[in-house]
């Protein structure tokens, strides 16, 4: 006579067997959650400071006091006086984006400046002079690391009180 089923000890036997997998596995496969979990989180901080310290310069850099206030402006280096007359200066120290001596966001990687001008064309060497400057347009390129992973960012911004060329001859 044939059996169909299996018997107690068999299903006990594979009950161990899968309960000492399982004791195996499980915290192998936790440790793995968990290290995706934090950097999850530390590139979700990466990019939130960011985001935060990108919202602030385009938010300063919209306040230009006018055309004469672009003290420097090259690649690495944007400096220039707000509405207020405040000296502001933002560049780049080490892996720290810095607004005159301040930190904005850690982990920056780089940090360039593309300077646009009426013709919305890149200017190689930008005018700044104590009568006026050539700049129209700041387009800001960031990257930031985040453990192995670079994340790019770019935002644009037209300072306010920046005339056109031929605005100033009416």
């Amino acid at each position: 006579m044939k059996k169909h089923g299996f018997t107690l000890i068999e299903v006990v036997m594979v009950m161990v067997l899968v309960g000492i997998l399982a004791g195996i596995g499980v915290p192998m496969l936790m440790q793995t959650v968990d290290a995706w979990s934090y950097n999850s989180q530390f590139q979700d901080n990466a990019v939130f400071s960011a985001i935060v310290a990108m919202n602030r310069m385009s938010r300063e850099m919209r306040r230009l006091k006018d055309d004469a206030s672009v003290t420097t402006a090259n690649a690495s280096v944007y400096t220039f006086n707000d509405i207020n007359s405040n000296a502001i200066t933002f560049d780049r120290s080490g892996n720290l984006l810095r607004r005159n001596s301040d930190g904005l966001s850690d982990n920056v990687s780089a940090l360039t400046y593309t300077y646009i001008n009426d013709n919305e064309a890149a200017i190689a060497v930008p005018v700044v002079s104590a009568n006026n400057t050539d700049i129209r347009r700041i387009q800001v390129n960031l990257t930031v690391f985040s453990g192995s992973n670079t994340l790019p960012f770019q935002f644009s911004t037209r300072p306010q009180n920046l005339r056109r060329l031929n605005e100033k001859f009416k």
